[in-house]
C-alpha cells in the first residue's frame, strides 16, 4: 500500500473515533482554497482564446482541433458549475488532509513551463510529494473502480486516456525536472482514496506521453488536416449485434461530437429496448429502428 494512503486511512480511521488535532494553519489555508475555487468557478474571467495546455495537450488531436477551429460545442447542463466546484472543494479537502496526517508537500499549485520542440506550453500542477509530482482527481464512481482502484491502476488509465491524464502527468514531471508519481483520487460519492503509481521503470511512458504532447502541438501550431481519429461501432443489445452503429466513448465523452459527425448524428432511446424508459444512445447510422421492431409484433 502507497504510504499517502495508508497515512490518510490512518487519519481518517481515527477521525472517526475522536477528534483528531488539526492545526490553525491547515483549517486556515483550506479555507482560503474553498474561497478560490468559488471565485474561480463563479466569478474569475476566463479567456475564451484556444490556448496550448498541459492539462489538455494530451487529449485526442481531434478534439483539440476542432476546440482550436471555434466549432460550436455542446452547452452544458445547468449542474455544470456545481460538479467543477465539488471536484474543486474535494480536491481542497484533500491536501488538507494529507497535511493533517503528517504528508510533507514540498509545493503546491506550482506554475511550470515546458518547451516542446519550438513550442511552449505552461501548466500548473497539484503537488509534489516525496520528490515526485501527483495529479488530485475527484472521481466518479465508475472512473474509480475501474481505473483508480487496484481493479485498474495505470494501465487501465493508459489504455482508455480521453481526458489525456498521462501526457499531463508526465509533462508537469518533465517541466520540474522530476518523476511523476501518479494520481491521488477521490471517489465523489463515497469520499474512498486510491493511489494509482506509475510503474518502477516508466522511462518508456513518459518518453511516449511527451512525443504525443509534442506531435499534437506540432499539428495545431501548424494547422494541419482535421481527421477524426476514431471509428463509430457496432451496436449490441443483448449480446446480439443490431444493425445500427454508435459512438464509441471518445465520442461520447467529445463536447464536439455533433459538428464533427454532422447530421447523420442522432440521440436517441435505445431502439431496441422494450424498457419504459430505456437509456438514450448516440447513433450514427439507424438501420433498424425502434418502429419497425414494433410493427412485427
Amino acid at each position: 500500500m502507497s504510504s499517502i494512503l495508508n497515512r490518510v486511512q490512518m487519519l481518517l480511521t481515527e477521525a472517526n473515533k475522536a477528534s483528531v488535532d488539526i492545526s490553525s494553519t491547515i483549517v486556515n489555508e483550506f479555507g482560503e482554497a474553498c474561497k478560490e475555487a468559488f471565485k474561480k468557478q463563479f466569478t474569475d474571467t476566463r479567456e475564451d482564446k484556444f490556448r496550448i495546455r498541459m492539462s489538455s495537450i494530451g487529449r485526442p488531436l481531434c478534439q483539440l482541433q476542432m476546440e482550436k477551429s471555434g466549432a460550436e460545442a455542446e452547452a452544458m447542463p445547468y449542474n455544470f458549475k456545481m460538479r467543477n466546484l465539488f471536484g474543486d472543494l474535494i480536491e481542497a479537502s484533500a491536501v488538507a488532509i494529507m497535511k493533517a496526517a503528517g504528508i510533507h508537500i514540498e509545493e503546491l499549485q506550482k506554475h511550470v513551463k515546458l518547451k516542446l520542440g519550438k513550442h511552449n506550453i505552461n501548466g500548473a500542477y497539484d503537488v509534489k510529494i516525496q520528490n515526485k509530482i501527483w495529479d488530485i482527481k475527484s472521481a466518479s464512481p465508475w472512473a474509480f473502480d475501474n481505473k483508480f482502484s487496484d481493479e485498474g491502476g495505470f494501465d487501465a488509465i493508459l489504455k482508455q486516456d480521453t481526458f489525456g491524464y498521462v501526457s499531463q502527468g508526465y509533462l508537469y514531471a518533465k517541466s520540474a525536472g522530476t518523476d511523476f508519481g501518479g494520481w491521488i483520487a477521490i471517489n465523489k460519492s463515497t469520499g474512498e482514496w486510491a493511489v494509482t503509481e506509475t510503474p518502477l521503470s516508466d522511462e518508456k511512458y513518459s518518453k511516449d506521453a511527451i512525443e504525443l504532447a509534442r506531435k499534437n502541438a506540432e499539428a495545431l501550431q501548424s494547422n494541419a488536416p482535421f481527421k477524426r481519429l476514431f471509428e463509430d461501432q457496432e451496436e449490441t443489445f443483448n449480446r446480439k449485434t443490431t444493425g445500427n452503429r454508435t459512438l464509441g466513448l471518445e465520442c461520447r465523452f467529445c463536447a464536439y461530437k455533433k459538428p464533427c459527425w454532422g447530421a447523420e448524428l442522432q440521440y436517441l432511446p435505445q431502439q431496441q429496448s422494450k424498457a419504459l424508459n430505456p437509456k438514450w444512445v448516440w447513433y450514427t447510422k439507424v438501420d433498424n429502428p425502434r418502429e419497425e421492431n414494433e410493427n412485427q409484433e
